[in-house]
């Protein structure tokens, strides 16, 4: 790629990483334009910073424009048509086509930046987040895109900080291995399931992707890891740790002992749950000694966000930030939207938002509210994000949403995949039947669109109402929250 990209186009610039990677690249003097399928009053923020969008997809897009250097595409853009006309009229014009994560990763690689990713199956955002809002304002102030809005960082809600220190940070996305692109110096991983059977037929292809992920980094190529079976598993059957740096950490409960190859381990104590956040401590251990690195209090929930918190201290551990700086900044960090959001509405009852897509993340935040809100029952409002996700996973989704005690289903959110293609294969107002079939209080409750006409009656202020999904619910929604008075409790 030239180091001469002076003028981008971007198809599918609404999405989370598309819009980030636009304000980017126009802060630092690209011309950007972008496109959208339907016009979207939320990307206005994005003509305001001088970005052209167009709505709706036409050749006329990119020739109504000077021509760009590089014409950028999400991966739903291809997977739903990849004869959509902008990428039509890019191959006619010579002009060189990127995914953007392709695109980013060779982009900063040029420049010569050096980077953390966070990949696995769960807690990316989260992570990346955590440890954005660390090294903001430090000599590693860094360029973070990221899937999810950070809350409150330099005075907004954003997936894009672009701080001014030699550094990135950046999820590691499996899908269609598009974390191949990237070549960090530091990644760190929580979980570690397998996922995206669209894009891997068994869990074997899988960890192979990851494989090659790994084996692309630079550097000293420096693992931070949580101590799970499956990710020590992983380790050892590749012998990864003869080509990498290992650090393991996990809480302590963590056998050490069997791990023969690093002698780098962290050890978290002392985890408190309150109502208005999460503190623990960070123990370093050595062959001879426990040594404390500090207590850290993350003023969000929930509980499980020790370990994204922690992967994310060790990070800049690693990069040579200290403990107290780390202490300061990370109190600073009050959560990600749609991440364990949490709401209160005009009559004390609770509503949570959640990105959860997975049958594990689902049964963590079961689990998670359980314990947090002891004395109140739990009504989860689903909408699964795609149909290959929900067909191949189908048991684990019924038997993780039979942990709550009502549900109330949402279409399926299809993202890159055609919803025709699946009819009679597998749909919401199917898992509401069998839940019911189960002995759970479920209902169907139709399109996201209509989820405030259908959900309403269901929804009792004495219970924990929980949003989960990575579709677009969260774009209906908000007349529902403004009916109870929900506003953040953080």
């Amino acid at each position: 790629m030239s180091k001469n990209i002076n003028r981008v186009h971007i198809i599918g610039i609404g999405g989370c990483a598309s819009s980030a990677i636009a304000e980017y690249l126009s802060s630092n003097g690209v011309a950007v334009s972008g496109s959208e399928m339907k016009k979207r009053e939320d990307l206005d923020y994005l003509k305001e910073k001088g970005i052209e969008i167009f709505f709706g997809h036409s050749a006329d897009n990119i020739k109504n424009t000077d021509l760009p250097d590089a014409v950028l595409f999400s991966p739903a853009v291809m997977a739903l048509n990849p004869d959509n006309p902008e990428l039509t009229a890019a191959r006619e014009n010579g002009i060189p086509l990127y995914s953007w994560e392709e695109f980013i990763g060779e982009y900063l690689s040029a420049k010569g930046i050096s980077g953390i990713t966070v990949s696995g199956s769960e807690g990316k955002g989260t992570t990346a987040g955590i440890l954005t809002m660390i090294l903001k304002d430090t000599k590693f102030d860094p360029l973070s895109i990221l899937g999810a809005k950070i809350k409150k960082i330099g005075g907004a809600d954003t997936n894009v900080y672009m701080g001014k220190g030699g550094s990135y940070i950046l999820e590691g996305d499996e899908y269609n291995r598009n974390f191949h692109h990237y070549h960090p110096d530091i990644n760190v991983m929580i979980n570690f399931e397998y996922e995206h059977p669209e894009t891997y037929k068994d869990f074997t292809a899988y960890k192979e992707s990851f494989k090659t992920f790994f084996d692309g980094m630079k550097g000293v190529k420096t693992l931070i890891l949580r101590a799970t079976k499956n990710i020590i598993d992983f380790v050892e059957e590749y012998e990864i740790y003869k080509t990498h740096k290992i650090i393991f950490f996990g809480d302590d409960q963590f056998d050490t002992g069997r791990i023969k190859y690093t002698k780098e381990f962290y050890v978290t104590q002392n985890p408190e749950i309150k109502p208005h956040g999460v503190s623990f401590d960070l123990i370093k251990l050595t062959a001879d000694k426990k040594t404390l690195i500090g207590n850290f209090s993350i003023p969000t929930l929930p509980g499980y966000i020790v370990n994204n918190a922690a992967g994310a201290v060790i990070a800049a551990l690693e990069l040579g930030l200290s403990a107290d700086v780390i202490k300061t900044n990370i109190a600073n960090f009050t959560g990600m939207v749609r991440r364990f959001d949490v709401f209160k509405t005009a009559k004390s009852g609770v509503f949570i938002t959640d990105y959860g897509h997975s049958p594990e993340s689902l049964s963590h935040i079961c689990r998670e509210i359980r314990q947090i809100y002891k004395d109140k029952k739990l009504h989860f409002v689903f909408q699964p994000h795609l149909f290959s996700r929900t067909f191949n996973f189908y048991k684990g989704f019924i038997e993780a949403l039979s942990g709550a005690d009502k549900v109330s289903m949402i279409d399926i959110y299809p993202a890159r995949e055609r919803a025709a293609d699946w009819d009679g294969k597998v749909s919401s107002s199917d898992m509401a039947h069998d839940l019911g079939e189960n002995g759970i209080n479920s209902a169907y409750c139709g399109a996201a669109a209509q989820i405030c006409e259908n959900l309403k009656p269901r929804i009792d202020e004495s219970e924990v109402t929980c949003f989960i999904g990575a579709g677009d619910m969260d774009r209906y929604y908000g007349k529902l929250f403004s009916d109870f008075g929900a506003v953040p409790f953080f």
